[in-house]
């Protein structure tokens, strides 16, 4: 039985070849493929090179889907050093990052990682979507992150499931996750809903999947409601701040209109109509200047309606100077 693995082992396409993966999940299947199987063919030595990577391959892809992390970190610790210049190494490497825990550095680890795998594994739909992954995971954590990184992400994805057909529905999931990103609600729950209707329900792993799917469509439904309330919150804040100005212009113009009653009933009094005449246009044309001021300092202004009571003010001014000084 150990022979026949071996040759199976032996047959798969080259790490390269788009269905590198494919055959080695398919291998999977077979009943001697068992981990213990695996293991033994991977620990010896008298084996081809090539062939044991592949029983590492076989080893790490079943471990990441029952999501043994401990096992394939474990793995990649243990066979860094020998097979650790393998294109496909890099991936385990993106993988074994990514299922630490969320701290900056271990992100960037695993989208380094992730991204120099689709450098040397163009045309691998797994390693692509590990990529779009990543990216996802990245921008969930960080929302300041580069936008331009979540569209290569969207790339990704989209290009793995070409690659594959459209035949993977956690490929749809990912570009699930990578549209609400973006914000384009619709097509994430197109997505999510494809990768829910065509999962496999005779897959052991059926049940977990199934289990990201709903939370992904939960996320979708939460970061719309969260947009809706905070596009209704930006509203809000904008009308509150455009009643403060009014009731601030307000203040000051009655504040101008009530020094300007002030000073021109204390001129007016015992003063000539012709003198009298002049203080007030001064002093209106002064109060007006004040009150233009006063709205600049506060309340800000530009343009040239913004301009017109300096301009009216300066005029006042000089009138008022005029017939004063005759």
């Amino acid at each position: 039985m150990t022979a026949v693995l071996v040759a199976r082992l032996g047959a798969l396409p080259r790490e390269t070849d788009a269905s590198y993966g494919v055959q080695a999940r398919a291998l999977l299947g077979d009943p001697a493929a068992t981990d213990e199987a695996l293991a033994a063919v991977l620990a010896d030595p008298s084996r081809p090179e090539q062939v044991r990577f592949n029983a590492l391959y076989c080893l790490q892809a079943r471990a990441w889907r029952r999501r043994d992390h401990r096992s394939h970190r474990t793995n990649v610790d243990r066979y860094q050093a020998e097979f650790g210049t393998h294109p496909m190494f890099y991936f385990m490497q993106a993988e074994y990052y990514s299922s630490l825990d969320g701290e900056p550095a271990n992100r960037q680890a695993a989208l380094t990682f992730a991204l120099e795998a689709v450098q040397q594994l163009p045309s691998i739909p797994g390693v692509l979507n590990l990529a779009a992954t990543i990216i996802a995971d990245h921008h969930e954590a960080d929302s300041d992150a580069d936008p331009r990184l979540l569209l290569e992400g969207e790339r990704l994805v989209r290009q793995a499931i070409a690659l594959s057909h459209g035949s993977y529905p956690r490929y749809h999931a990912t570009h699930a996750r990578i549209a609400t990103l973006r914000g384009a609600y619709g097509a994430a729950r197109a997505s999510v809903s494809r990768a829910i209707e065509e999962e496999d329900s005779s897959s052991a792993e059926y049940a977990l999947r199934i289990g990201d799917y709903q939370l992904i469509r939960a996320r979708i439904q939460y970061a719309q409601q969260a947009e809706a309330l905070r596009a209704g919150q930006e509203e809000a804040t904008s009308e509150l701040r455009r009643i403060r100005t009014q009731i601030l212009e307000i203040m000051g113009l009655l504040a101008a209109v009530i020094a300007f009653i002030t000073t021109g009933a204390n001129i007016a009094a015992g003063q000539p109509p012709g003198p009298a005449a002049g203080l007030l246009t001064t002093a209106g044309g002064v109060t007006l200047l004040i009150f233009w001021g006063f709205h600049v300092l506060i309340i800000g202004g530009g343009g040239t309606r913004h301009l017109l009571p300096l301009v009216l003010g300066a005029i006042l001014l000089g009138v008022g100077l005029g017939l004063a000084g005759r």
